[in-house]
């Protein structure tokens, strides 16, 4: 379905008729030729029609991929199938790498570079130096823009591991402020969330202070509301993982109540995955 028969769709289910939905916004033969020819249609009157029926510009565009599969979607979704296989097939490299080479869409260069390097550094085989210039290309882009929406922030996040500590503590300070502005926002609460986790982890990984609680203050402005409890849980097995990695004797630092907390509500799972990572951090300092 494209956008002409989703809006027509989205209208006579709310009960608007074409005179009704255009009112105050645009001429009613706008609206009829957008619905029965799909001739062009400014933004500002789309995303005026979409307000007037209640409808978010984020949902209106997840109902739209919904509907129709482009070629990012499709080979982003094959990427996940084949990321979970263990391997990525040449053909699906090709095919990302001939999609990059036709439209110069940087989206697709970043998916080419992750399946050369993610299953790599997943196995603990990651050797940056040999990727030294797909990297500088990567963290030039991500310089480049002022103001990083959901793609930019995507990209660090996903391939972080591949920074220098030096490159990551530089564009997370390049970023800071929309990074604040994102920490609060609730469009971005789960990613933002994601994003500091990784950071912290990174942090924990590479021994790197500094990245540490550059990571673990932005989780924490995250946690501040009351309804963010996911990232307000992270937040508080960091600091206490913080406290048992810098206490003489970490096991002074008591998880119990903690992980019994997770159980409580189902998560079981996490829980064992965070005494893993206890025992990754912990116990090499033990």
């Amino acid at each position: 379905m494209d956008q002409a028969h989703l809006i027509k769709k989205l209208r006579t289910e709310r009960g608007y008729t074409q005179k009704q939905l255009c009112e105050g916004i645009s001429s009613r033969t706008t609206l009829s030729s957008f619905e029965n020819r799909g001739t062009e249609l400014s933004s500002g009157i789309l995303f005026q029609y979409l307000d007037r029926m209640n409808l978010r510009v984020e949902e209106y565009q997840l109902l739209l991929e919904d509907q129709e599969i482009s070629a990012k979607r499709r080979l982003a979704d094959q990427f996940v199938k084949e990321y979970y296989t263990g391997t990525f097939s040449p053909s699906l490299q090709a095919e990302i790498w001939q999609a990059y080479l036709e439209s110069h869409d940087f989206y697709f260069y970043i998916l080419w570079f992750e399946t050369k390097t993610i299953l790599a550094y997943k196995n603990n085989h990651f050797d940056a130096k040999k990727y030294e210039a797909e990297i500088t290309k990567i963290c030039d882009y991500l310089f480049k823009v002022e103001v990083w929406q959901h793609f930019e922030l995507t990209t660090f996040m996903n391939l972080m591991f591949a920074f220098s500590d030096e490159m990551i503590l530089a564009l997370f300070d390049s970023s800071k402020e929309t990074l604040t502005k994102n920490a609060t926002n609730p469009y971005y609460s789960s990613l933002m969330t994601t994003f500091f986790i990784n950071g912290i982890i990174l942090g924990f990984q590479r021994k790197n202070d500094h990245i540490l609680v550059q990571f673990l203050s932005g989780l924490q402005s995250v946690a501040k509301k009351p309804k963010y409890m996911y990232a307000k849980m992270m937040a508080t097995y960091f600091e206490k993982l913080l406290q048992a990695r810098n206490a003489k004797k970490a096991a002074t630092v008591d998880f119990t109540e903690f992980y019994a907390g997770l159980n409580v509500f189902g998560m079981s799972e996490k829980a064992q995955e965070l005494q893993e990572f206890y025992e990754e951090i912990i116990g090499e300092n033990s």
